[in-house]
């Protein structure tokens, strides 16, 4: 999200009252689809432990290995994000480290470079001598945050990659509509589509540029999984790739129009053959760790529509829907 949307943002809020700061859904309206978190660190047999830490950070651990997508923790406050320059929260990186054993921490997939995905990547790889993997945008802040190349790589789509345990196959995507207030987006601009340069933190929000958007199909055994953290689709992507649990991005799904709607979920739930879905990035990323999270606002999304039409569509054709909290694990 662009400094300048930010401002525009803030003298919305303030044309339009409290209401638009407020949530955009009412989580107790959805109590019976939050699971139950399994806090135990002892994995037993062959259980897969994926725990979830708001946005699209998951973190799947097998006892043995880790694998983390983004690992966004530092969740930088609105002020900081429009009138000022963000860079990672080390205190709370080393914690979640020493809470989650991140020492087992092998590989870092980011699913684009904006910086509610991308910002504390380069320092949990530095802290924890996890691999980053991401887009040419990614590893330039790898570069910035004075990574080796040895400890960096670059997302070769469409190729199986081992990891522990895991096997990892990097998919091409697209990034969620461009929100539009008063005329102003957060489009990516075509003439600068990526970061070009090591990008060193502090740094504004905005020079956080997407540089391209991807999925992750995670195998553990006979267990598939498809994380999904843009709400959008490339039309038949994901046609091979079946699944059992997707992680799907869900943001801005409850105000874009029917049609979207229908063909995002058919692209992704119907193509994919999930079992059961996870709706993911539906919180409000500038509220830190540590308390509930809290669904976007209303200003930016309808989080309590959005729900509903997947509660509906899964409801039809017998999958299962399951929400998680901050930092709910569940085995798998």
């Amino acid at each position: 999200m662009t400094k300048q949307l930010i401002y525009l943002l803030l003298i919305a809020f303030a044309l339009m009252g409290c209401k638009a700061f407020k949530p955009s859904a009412d989580l107790h309206h959805f109590s019976s689809y939050f699971a139950t978190s399994s806090k135990d660190s002892i994995i037993v047999g062959d259980r897969l432990k994926v725990t979830f830490f708001g946005t699209s950070t998951l973190l799947f651990d097998d006892g043995v290995s880790q694998i983390i997508v983004d690992g966004f923790f530092s969740r930088p406050k609105t002020g900081k994000v429009a009138f000022g320059k963000i860079r990672s929260n080390e205190k709370v990186i080393r914690a979640m480290i020493a809470k989650y054993q991140l020492h087992r921490l092998k590989a870092i997939f980011v699913c684009h470079s904006h910086y509610d995905h991308a910002l504390d990547a380069p320092l949990l790889s530095q802290l924890t001598g996890a691999k980053l993997y991401g887009s040419s945008s990614t590893l330039n802040l790898g570069k910035g945050g004075k990574l080796s190349e040895s400890t960096m790589q670059l997302y070769e789509s469409g190729k199986p990659l081992g990891v522990g345990s895991f096997t990892v196959t990097v998919l091409n995507s697209k990034h969620t509509p461009p929100f539009k207030i008063f005329g102003k987006s957060n489009a990516t601009d075509p003439a600068h589509p990526n970061i070009d340069q090591p990008l060193s933190q502090p740094a504004k929000a905005n020079d956080f540029i997407e540089g391209g958007t991807f999925d992750f199909y995670i195998t553990y055994g006979s267990q598939r999984f498809l994380v999904k953290a843009s709400t959008n689709y490339i039309e038949g992507a994901l046609q091979a790739y079946p699944c059992d649990v997707l992680f799907l991005g869900s943001a801005m799904l409850g105000i874009q129009p029917a049609d979207f709607q229908q063909k995002y979920y058919n692209e992704t739930v119907v193509a994919t053959n999930a079992k059961t879905v996870v709706p993911i990035h539906w919180d409000n990323f500038m509220k830190p760790l540590g308390q509930p999270l809290i669904p976007l606002p209303n200003i930016s999304d309808n989080v309590e529509a959005g729900f509903n039409f997947l509660i509906t569509k899964t409801k039809a054709e017998n999958r299962r829907l399951l929400l998680l909290q901050s930092e709910s694990s569940v085995l798998f």
